[in-house]
């Protein structure tokens, strides 16, 4: 058996994902409800970015080194 008939065995039992098609270049579009939801998770991320602002890396607890 060769590599190209092993291969088309194993698309013919599903054993292979084939990606990309029609359906993966689809976005949905986003509707008002959606707005709502990227507006919260926009908050979120700037709050998130706020808070790594003010807090650096490595500058948590240093009295406990060991």
């Amino acid at each position: 058996m060769t590599i190209d008939e092993y291969l088309e065995e194993e698309k013919r039992r599903g054993g292979m994902i084939e990606g990309g098609g029609e359906q993966s270049g689809i976005r949905p579009e986003p509707d008002e409800d959606d707005m709502e939801k990227a507006d919260a998770e926009t908050l979120k991320a700037r709050a998130w970015d706020d808070f790594k602002d003010e807090n650096p890396k490595g500058a948590g607890n240093t009295m406990n080194r060991g």
